[in-house]
């Protein structure tokens, strides 16, 4: 049985995310629910010392929302602080294990042993043990890590709608959904090719990773260099590459897939970096 002094923080911004948190209340784990979209910080979250005072908890669980001045100011107060998270941000690294300096399993995954939560457990609280697993692979490794453990088209579809279903149960109304996917299906298609990479475009202001992502991952089938930008967002993605840490190490943003795929976020005053300024940096090293 989990302390109740013991409170998980958690944004259900991703569909690994929402089970984490589903998971959680179905367990009757305390937790504290983000709003932050994708870059949450627990620096930025409102109140949240006042929260975890009131709460009275001890011991506090934070997921993939790194927030260092919060994190020592909990510490100094006496709180116990647990990081889950399986990615690089600047100047903070939360990809690799402190002591022995190997990649981190996914949040998921790490949730689920830090809880001790079985699949015996799982399965008292209607969960699919084999798909919560799924959606933790899918996270580390994407669709690559379920075919290597012996996934089919047919299987992997199935992880993928159960993903969706995951993020329908925050997001409401799915119609606007379809009309992102269009969106990234008619980005896809105008793609360019340069070099070993295939660049994909949008202007409008909307996530298209992760559907390119899909796209990839079903009609092309294998692990494919790729370069995303969204303009209307501020984002640039280098993913399926070896040139994830160079790239992070030069410009910062964060990197995740087992280090195999870098992003940035243009904001501010700074620079902008673009697919053109990450083509000549490529050039260096390709």
């Amino acid at each position: 049985m989990v302390s109740k002094k013991t409170v998980l923080i958690v944004p259900p911004n991703d569909p690994e995310a929402v089970l984490i948190s589903q998971i959680a209340k179905k367990l009757e784990i305390p937790r504290i629910k983000s709003n932050q979209p994708h870059g949450a910080s627990l620096d930025k979250e409102p109140k949240i010392l006042q929260k975890i005072r009131e709460g009275g908890w001890k011991r506090v669980v934070v997921v993939e929302m790194p927030g260092p001045k919060t994190e020592k100011r909990l510490r100094e107060k006496g709180i116990e602080v647990v990081i889950i998270d399986h990615h690089r941000y600047d100047r903070l690294d939360r990809a690799v294990h402190p002591k022995t300096g190997k990649l981190l399993p996914s949040s998921l995954e790490q949730f689920l042993k830090l809880f001790r939560i079985t699949d015996r457990k799982l399965k008292a609280a209607g969960f699919d043990p084999k798909l919560v697993k799924a959606i933790g692979l899918m996270d580390r490794g994407y669709v690559w890590e379920l075919m290597k453990v012996g996934y089919t088209k047919a299987g992997i579809r199935k992880v993928i709608e159960y993903q969706s279903e995951l993020m329908h149960s925050v997001r409401g109304d799915m119609r606007n959904e379809e009309k992102k996917n269009q969106l990234a299906r008619e980005a896809w298609e105008k793609r360019e090719v340069w070099k070993k990479f295939f660049i994909v475009r949008a202007e409008q202001p909307i996530e298209i990773r992760s559907r390119i992502s899909l796209i990839v991952a079903l009609e092309v089938g294998k692990p494919t260099p790729l370069i995303i930008e969204e303009a209307g967002r501020g984002f640039i993605y280098v993913q399926e590459s070896d040139y994830a840490i160079q790239l992070f190490k030069k410009f910062g943003g964060f990197t995740f897939g087992m280090d195999r795929n870098w992003g940035y976020r243009n904001q501010g005053k700074a620079a902008r970096v673009t697919v053109e300024v990450v083509q000549k940096f490529l050039s260096f090293i390709l």
